[in-house]
C-alpha cells in the first residue's frame, strides 16, 4: 500500500481517538458516579431452570436502576424473559423461575425484593423491593430530547463480584438515527454485557436504556404471538431505548402471567411486489389473510380468509417481503389488549376487487405455556399445566373438542417417570373422571390420596394417539 496511504489512515485513527477521548472528558464522571450511586442496586437472584425432567438452580446478579419511590427496579431481564422459542415450536415447557431475590444497595443496605416480569419486545425486566411504607430515591428520565448522530453518552456497568468498586464507567456514541422498523438512536462503544445500563447524556441527565434492535427478518412470531426468533449471530445492532417507551412500562410494569399484548388471531403472509403486480392491485404492500382463529378478535370482526390489510388506523401497510411480516405483527402486538383497531382491506373476487374498513376490538393473548396454572403432585413426583394455545397448534387439535393437562414436569426416577407417564402426555383422564384443569387435577389426585388407592389409571394422549396408563403407588 502507498506510505502516503498508510500515513493518512494512522493520522485520521489517532485524530479520531483524540477526538474521543476529548469528547468523552466532557462528563464529569465524578458527579454522575454519585447519582449512580444514590439510585443503583446490586441484584442478587436464584433462578430455576426447568425442562422436563431435568432442573437446574444456580445464582444470577444484574445491575438495576430504581425507577420508582416504591421500589420498583428495572434491569435486564432476558433469562427471564418467558419467551422460549424450545417450548411454542415443540410443545415442551422450558421454565425459568426465581426462588430468591435480594437488592444491595452501594452503601451496603440490604432489602429483599420479588420478582415482578419482563417486557417481551425489549426484554427490560423489573423486580419489587420489599420494604414497606420506605420512600426511595427514584431515577428520572428526561423526555422529548432531540439526538443526532455524534452524540455522546455514557453509562455504568456492572463488575464481575471479585472486583472492588463494583462499577465501571464506559462512553458510547450515537451513529446514526435508525428509521426503521422503529425509530431507534443507534450507538457504537458499547456491548450486550451493558444491556439495559441506564444512558446519560453529557449534561447528566438520564436519557434511557441500552437495549437491542431485534432484525425482523429473524423474527417468526405466530398467530397467538408466542414464537419468539432463535436469533442471528451477526452483530448486535445496540442503542437508545427511550424515555417514552420505559415510562409506559414503569407506569404499568409487565407482570408474569399477566397477559399484556394484543391479538387479532390471523395467520398471515406479505403481499409481495410480485404478487400486487399480479393481481393488478394499485397498493405498495400489505398482509394477506391465511387463516382466522375460531372466536377471535378477527373473526368477531368480519374480516375473511383472502383479505388483503393495507392501512391500521390510517398509516399504510409497508409490508412486501415476508421478512417485514414481523413488524406489523408486532405493531398489533404493542397496541395492547381492548385497543379498537380500524383495519381498511381489500377483498378479492373473481371480477373485481372492493375496499372497505373493519372495526376489531383486539383481544389479550392466549397464555402462554411458561405462565399457564400448573399443580403439582408430591406423592407421584409430576406436575401438569393447563393446555394454552400454543398446544392446539402445534397438536392440531380442536381446542372446543379436545381437553385435558399437558404433563409439564417429571421428577427423574420418580414414580410417575418409572411407571410410564411421559413428558408431554395430555392426561384427559385420571380413574375414569374426565380432567380439564389443573385445578380438576388437584381435586382428584387429593380424593386418590385419601383413599390410598393401589394403583392410578390416566388416560392421555401421546403421538397422536390416545393409551393407558397404569401407575403403582405407594401411599
Amino acid at each position: 500500500m502507498n506510505k502516503k496511504i498508510l500515513f493518512l489512515i494512522a493520522f485520521l485513527t489517532i485524530s479520531f481517538g483524540s477526538f474521543q477521548i476529548s469528547s468523552a472528558q466532557s462528563f464529569d464522571f465524578e458527579k454522575l458516579e454519585k447519582i449512580v450511586s444514590e439510585v443503583s442496586v446490586i441484584i442478587n437472584m436464584k433462578v430455576e431452570y426447568s425442562f422436563g425432567a431435568h432442573t437446574n438452580e444456580q445464582e444470577e446478579r444484574y445491575l438495576g436502576s430504581v425507577v420508582s419511590e416504591d421500589g420498583l427496579v428495572l434491569y435486564n431481564g432476558f433469562t427471564l424473559s418467558g419467551d422460549n422459542p424450545i417450548s411454542a415450536l415443540t410443545g415442551m415447557n422450558v421454565k425459568t423461575t426465581t426462588s430468591e431475590i435480594t437488592v444491595t444497595f452501594l452503601d451496603g443496605t440490604e432489602y429483599p425484593a420479588e420478582f415482578v416480569g419482563v417486557d417481551r419486545f425489549s426484554k427490560i425486566g423489573f423486580i419489587k423491593i420489599k420494604a414497606d411504607d420506605h420512600k426511595f430515591k427514584a431515577l428520572k428520565f428526561i423526555s422529548e430530547k432531540k439526538y443526532k448522530v455524534g452524540d455522546w453518552v455514557a453509562l455504568y456497568m456492572l463488575l464481575p463480584e471479585y472486583v472492588q468498586p463494583p462499577l465501571s464507567a464506559d462512553v458510547g456514541m450515537i451513529s446514526t438515527l435508525i428509521e426503521t422498523p422503529e425509530e431507534f438512536p443507534l450507538i457504537v462503544g458499547f456491548n450486550t454485557l451493558q444491556m439495559t445500563s441506564v444512558l446519560f447524556d453529557e449534561n447528566l441527565n438520564a436519557l434511557g436504556v441500552l437495549g437491542q434492535l431485534s432484525d425482523p427478518s429473524q423474527s417468526n412470531t405466530d398467530q397467538a404471538g408466542m414464537i419468539e426468533s432463535f436469533g442471528s449471530f451477526g452483530m448486535p445492532l445496540l442503542g437508545l431505548i427511550t424515555e417514552n417507551r420505559i415510562a409506559k412500562m414503569i407506569a404499568n410494569p409487565p407482570e408474569k402471567g399477566k397477559t399484556d399484548r394484543g391479538w387479532l388471531g390471523i395467520t398471515l403472509q406479505a403481499l409481495t411486489t410480485e404478487m400486487a403486480e399480479f393481481w393488478n392491485l394499485d397498493i405498495t404492500g400489505g398482509i394477506i389473510i391465511n387463516d382466522i382463529a375460531s372466536n377471535s378478535p378477527a373473526a368477531k370482526a368480519g374480516l375473511d380468509v383472502g383479505d388483503i390489510i393495507f392501512e391500521v388506523n390510517g398509516q399504510t401497510v409497508e409490508v412486501n417481503k415476508e421478512e417485514k411480516v414481523p413488524i406489523f405483527q408486532r405493531k398489533i402486538a404493542e397496541m395492547g389488549p381492548s385497543a379498537a383497531v380500524e383495519f381498511t382491506i381489500l377483498k378479492r373476487t373473481d371480477d373485481k376487487v372492493d375496499t372497505t374498513k373493519v372495526l376489531a376490538t383486539l383481544e389479550k393473548t392466549p397464555m402462554t405455556a411458561t405462565d399457564s396454572p400448573e399443580y403439582e403432585n408430591e406423592e407421584l413426583e409430576f406436575t401438569v399445566r393447563d393446555l394454552v394455545f400454543s398446544d392446539y397448534l402445534y397438536h392440531n387439535l380442536d381446542a372446543e373438542s379436545f381437553a385435558g393437562v399437558v404433563v409439564s414436569e417429571l421428577k427423574s426416577g420418580g414414580v410417575a417417570e418409572i411407571e410410564g407417564l411421559r413428558y408431554g402426555d395430555i392426561i384427559q383422564r385420571i380413574s375414569d373422571q374426565e380432567v380439564t384443569s389443573v385445578g380438576e387435577v388437584e381435586v382428584v389426585m387429593d380424593e386418590l390420596v385419601e383413599q390410598k388407592v393401589a394403583e392410578i389409571i390416566f388416560f392421555v394422549w401421546r403421538n397422536q394417539k390416545t393409551l393407558f396408563v397404569n401407575v403403582k403407588t405407594d401411599f
